[in-house]
């Protein structure tokens, strides 16, 4: 059994029913005290504490049979992610299968597959990237410090190759920042999957036991909810808008990879033809080089196609995710009596 096969955590359950156990017994002074006093004010807020102790169980009983391993939304959120398949995830997402989708789709060693079509997870593509492109700029840079000294005669191979070597590095910190993004989101993943259900919704359900905590209760009932459901899903819809075409990242990594090697191999070549030739060499070396940077050229042109979409399903999609997710929250919030109003992020209202 997982760590999330059950809600609540280990005692959450428990102390949530004690405390609504607690609330009708105190009611039910409340209103005693009411009619012994005659005062209606405190029979009228003895009989709501009743009535919200009612609801309190009855959420604990509805959210148990919901969100238990083989529960009425565990089933809803399997069918809905039907569509992928062979992803792996950490023990303790095993209860949710969309968390455990987002985990793979985002960091996932193993990847994941869609209709049967199989993709690398984002950060298995972007740390492929920056080493090819760490790799490429190392043999560059050492291309460009390279000086050719032949009696007066001298070539420099820095002003072919600094256009290159800048949007290298330009590249490079791209990719940087969507690794970031990524680390991010599967942090945030990760602390849903072992607090929503086992701490955030048992701690909403005690709040809302009491009467000076009943809004924050529901608020974080519906945080819980919010995140452990509409959250996850969010990102098996991002994946699936995104499988209908390749981002052919792949195709870009290997012509990068291959470009290094061949560099490598002109500058071996090169050599020698500079030890049989001598002076005869500058004319073959530069237009060597300038072919070559053409080719290096076209592939990061290709690898900037790829990096706009992976740029979309590091940032925008995520960001399309987060919206989503926030007006799930605000409605929930006011279904068990609280409010989302979210400050100045006028689209949530």
């Amino acid at each position: 059994m997982s760590v999330l096969a059950l809600p609540f955590g280990a005692y959450g359950f428990g102390i949530a029913v004690a405390v609504i156990a607690i609330m009708l017994s105190l009611s039910g002074i409340a209103i005693g005290l009411g009619y012994a006093l005659d005062e209606r004010r405190l029979r009228e807020f003895g009989k709501n504490e009743v009535y919200q102790s009612v609801i309190n169980a009855a959420l604990v009983g509805s959210l148990l049979l919901l969100f238990a391993s083989n529960g009425i939304i565990t089933n809803l959120i399997n069918a809905l992610s039907g569509g992928i398949s062979s992803y792996s995830c950490p023990q303790y997402m095993d209860a949710n299968s969309a968390l455990c989708f987002s985990y793979s789709y985002l960091t996932g060693l193993s990847g994941y597959s869609i209709n049967g079509t199989g993709y690398s997870s984002l950060f298995t593509i972007v740390s492929g990237l920056i080493i090819a492109l760490v790799s490429l700029g190392t043999v560059l840079g050492i291309i460009a410090g390279l000086k050719i000294n032949l009696l007066i005669l001298s070539l420099s191979f820095s002003s072919i190759l600094s256009p290159v070597l800048g949007q290298i590095q330009y590249l490079t910190a791209v990719l940087s920042t969507l690794g970031i993004g990524i680390e991010v989101q599967v942090a945030i993943i990760s602390f849903v999957a072992i607090t929503a259900i086992s701490s955030i919704l048992p701690l909403g359900l005690i709040l809302r036991s009491f009467y000076p905590s009943r809004k924050l209760g529901g608020f974080l009932i519906a945080v819980a909810i919010g995140t452990y459901v509409v959250l996850p899903l969010s990102y098996v819809l991002n994946a699936t808008m995104v499988s209908s075409y390749s981002l052919a990242n792949s195709t870009d990594l290997l012509t990068i990879t291959n470009s290094a090697s061949s560099i490598q191999g002109q500058i071996a070549s090169t050599n020698l033809q500079y030890n049989q030739s001598g002076a005869g060499i500058f004319g073959g070396i530069t237009s060597g080089l300038q072919s070559l940077v053409a080719s290096i050229n076209q592939a990061l042109s290709n690898l900037n196609f790829g990096l706009s979409k992976l740029i979309m399903q590091v940032f925008i999609l995520p960001a399309f995710s987060l919206i989503i997710t926030g007006i799930s929250i605000r409605e929930l919030s006011e279904l068990f009596g609280s409010e989302a109003a979210f400050g100045r992020f006028k689209v949530l209202q």
